[in-house]
């Protein structure tokens, strides 16, 4: 997630497509649905919209990350739209506020 004009975020891009379905993203607004999702297609340099971005299968990992300029509360709250497409996921706060740091 972040700027499409950011080297940093760009970088990143390039590294996780490799290995992973990526998705280029600016922010909470171009996750359309739990179906579609409009992300950049960075070696393109265009927009896109894509279907069955999220998977069905469960349990589910997913990889968030942002470049350095992107400020936290952007990551935030991506990762609770997606949080709310899935279904039985602990919520975020609670999880951390039972962390304990030893």
């Amino acid at each position: 997630m972040g700027g499409y004009n950011s080297s940093n975020t760009s970088h990143l891009v390039e590294l996780l497509e490799q290995k992973f379905p990526t998705y280029f993203i600016n922010g909470e607004k171009e996750i359309l649905s739990a179906e579609e999702i409009e992300h950049f297609n960075y070696p393109a340099h265009k927009l896109e919209r894509s279907s069955d971005w999220l998977p069905s299968k469960r349990p589910l990992t997913i990889i968030l990350t942002s470049g350095a300029s992107c400020p936290d509360t952007l990551l935030d709250r991506v990762m609770l739209k997606v949080l709310g497409y899935v279904e039985g996921v602990k919520d975020p706060v609670e999880v951390v506020d039972g962390m304990t740091i030893t």
